[in-house]
């Protein structure tokens, strides 16, 4: 896998005692993130990874998700939905202890109220943007854009209820996941693929999240 991320371990030396497993992986978007794990957070850490931090800025990378073991042991009931989409992006390992990720467990009933909040939230703050005034095409498109690119951790949320293959690209996330969920979400594709959007499609947008929390809010799950 060809990733971004060639020269972080050797930013890490500082903190090499301290590694567990440092991850790459490349999301949906086609975008490329690194997840640090430490044993512990030591002391003065935030010195010890000043290397990185210069390196990300340099290079333009996106910064690293630096966590420690206890983190994800007591983080799985609160973000789920952030887990799953990493460990089952395309990934490669560049150092490699212990695979925390690739042992990972989640409970449905977390999954699926993660996805109700996610849902809701993004309804919210759609609703408020719009009632802000701001409805110009570009800033439409600003929006919606965002918004959309953050809700796919949540979609993928269907394919682990209904332990279903996860999807490797975009089209078969809102296709499959318009199947799992009997709602047709196609349109949020075709948007990220829009330079300008209007006013007709933030409303629809808002319907189609409207129908997602509403569903979400009775969605069986099996304990």
């Amino acid at each position: 896998m060809n990733h971004p991320y060639t020269n972080l371990l050797s930013n890490l030396d500082q903190l090499s005692e301290h590694l567990i497993q440092v991850y790459v992986y490349q999301d949906l978007m086609n975008k490329y993130f690194a997840v640090i794990i430490l044993d512990e957070d030591p002391p003065g850490w935030l010195r010890l990874l000043s290397p990185v931090a210069k390196y990300i800025q340099k290079q333009k990378l996106n910064l690293p998700l630096i966590i420690n073991k206890r983190f994800i042991e007591y983080s799985l009931d609160s973000y789920p939905l952030e887990f799953i989409n990493i460990s089952s992006s395309p990934s490669v390992n560049l150092l490699l202890k212990e695979n925390l990720l690739e042992k990972l467990k989640f409970e449905p009933a977390d999954v699926r109220l993660q996805m109700e909040r996610e849902f809701k939230s993004k309804w919210l703050l759609t609703r408020q943007v719009l009632l802000e005034g701001k409805l110009n095409s570009r800033n439409l498109r600003d929006t919606m854009h965002l918004s959309i690119s953050s809700l796919i951790p949540a979609l993928k949320g269907f394919f682990f209820l209904a332990n279903h293959p996860y999807p490797q690209n975009l089209q078969e996330l809102f296709e499959q996941a318009g199947l799992i969920s009997k709602i047709d979400i196609n349109a949020m594709a075709i948007w990220l693929k829009q330079n300008s959007l209007e006013l007709h499609d933030a409303e629809r947008y808002l319907t189609i999240l409207y129908q997602l929390m509403e569903l979400m809010e009775t969605f069986p799950v099996q304990s």
